[in-house]
């Protein structure tokens, strides 16, 4: 990943692997991808924000201290990213407005399989769920809410 618009390149390619795989019939890989898709584009957004397009590409060292804020913003956890991407009290306005974004985020929220609190967020951790713990209907919902022209990866790059 070299710059935001590439990593926002890999954020669609993820959606369409999730779309593909979920009509195979492979929802916990399809909801992995998903989920994975919003963290590349908040993390398109963070580059963005942050003014240092090529922020995630490893072989970047200057300027100085750019490696101490890499590690900073290289995580999976979703309410991290947000916060990082400066779109979170703009998120929390937004998602009270529109039922896409809630619903698409009360999904992601109930990631873990284990109940809603905020700590459930879905992070890298699910790819280790048992098989079957995502279900087809979830699954297609999530993804319909993310290719939407007013889902939650087009909120996440307009704003």
């Amino acid at each position: 990943m070299r710059n935001a618009a590439e990593i926002q390149q890999l954020a669609k390619a993820r959606l369409e692997e999730a779309d593909i795989l979920c009509e195979a019939g492979k929802y916990d890989g399809a909801f992995y991808l998903a989920g994975y898709s919003v963290e590349l584009m908040l993390k398109a957004k963070i580059c963005e924000n942050f003014g240092i397009d090529a922020l995630f590409d490893e072989s970047l060292q200057k300027p100085y201290g750019i490696k101490t804020v890499r590690d900073s913003v290289k995580k999976h956890d979703i309410r991290v990213l947000f916060i990082y991407s400066g779109l979170l009290i703009e998120f929390q306005k937004a998602k009270a407005r529109k039922q896409k974004l809630m619903t698409a985020y009360s999904y992601l929220i109930k990631a873990s399989g284990q109940d809603t609190k905020e700590d459930t967020l879905w992070s890298e951790q699910v790819r280790y769920l048992p098989i079957g713990s995502k279900k087809q209907q979830e699954v297609q919902e999530l993804i319909e809410l993310l290719k939407d022209d007013e889902g939650l990866l087009k909120w996440i790059r307009d704003n």
